[in-house]
């Protein structure tokens, strides 16, 4: 008997290790993406939001920047990332598989998409990875809605965007779009402008991934940051710019998995 109990004891937890959160993912997908992965819809407020689902573990949710769609994380990044974590990756608004309306944006907006996301998929917490724009997303959700993450990884992040836009004007890799979704993230890019100290009391265990050459949101962001948060890592790839993750995508996956396999 005691043999019969302890063997099902293991075996929960061997379910529980090894397949993490059970999601609430609707029954029909609406495409498939390159690799197979299917991709979902669901209703998220006044907006539908696109996702997809990759891997078993722990879930890990990615968080894309400006201009970005889901389908435009390094796919080294996503394979090397979905071997230990499940990953939930996630179009943000009006982006790519998710729909929109017509409002204008707000930091505020784009990041309680990402909460109302979380409650719509029955996800209580996870461990965040947020890329440009989606890390300062991610600074919001610690700051009003903490009980929401685990660990963070900050890559590419600011904790003030003042002349970003003169920034991407001048030294993006694409030409800036004058309407849509896109121009909307545009209208808002300068407004972020947080005091670091704010985040003294700030609890959570955060990765600040930054490359030295990032022309945009430069790497002294995630230095002076990373100096007010009590459990904080900082990596800097020199240089590298802010497209880092896609230049070394291979040892920024490695940096990924060590800090969030850490222990202690």
């Amino acid at each position: 008997m005691k043999k019969s109990l302890l063997f099902a004891l293991i075996l929960v937890f061997v379910v529980i290790f090894n397949f993490g959160v059970k999601l609430n993912i609707p029954e029909e997908s609406i495409a498939v993406d390159a690799a197979g992965n299917r991709v979902y819809q669901i209703p998220v407020g006044e907006i539908d939001i696109g996702f997809k689902v990759i891997g078993e573990g722990e879930p890990l949710l990615l968080v894309t920047g400006l201009g970005c769609e889901m389908f435009h994380w390094p796919q080294t990044v996503l394979d090397m990332l979905s071997h230990d974590y499940q990953l939930i990756l996630m179009d943000n608004r009006g982006m790519g598989f998710s729909t929109d309306v017509d409002k204008p944006y707000s930091y505020e907006m784009l990041s309680e998409d990402v909460v109302l996301f979380m409650d719509a998929i029955g996800l209580e917490k996870a461990d965040m990875l947020g890329y440009s724009m989606g890390s300062i997303f991610i600074q919001y959700i610690m700051l009003n809605h903490p009980e929401r993450i685990g660990r963070a990884i900050l890559n590419a992040t600011s904790y003030d965007t003042s002349g970003c836009l003169a920034d991407l004007q001048k030294n993006a890799n694409a030409e800036l779009p004058t309407s849509g979704p896109v121009k909307k993230q545009l209208d808002v890019v300068d407004f972020w402008q947080v005091e670091p100290s704010v985040f003294e009391v700030v609890d959570h265990l955060v990765l600040f991934i930054h490359g030295t050459a990032d022309n945009i949101l430069p790497c002294s962001n995630s230095v002076v940051l990373s100096a007010y948060f009590e459990n904080s890592w900082l990596i800097r790839f020199e240089g590298d710019d802010h497209y880092l993750i896609f230049e070394d995508p291979v040892d920024f996956a490695y940096c990924c998995l060590t800090f969030l396999g850490h222990k202690r």
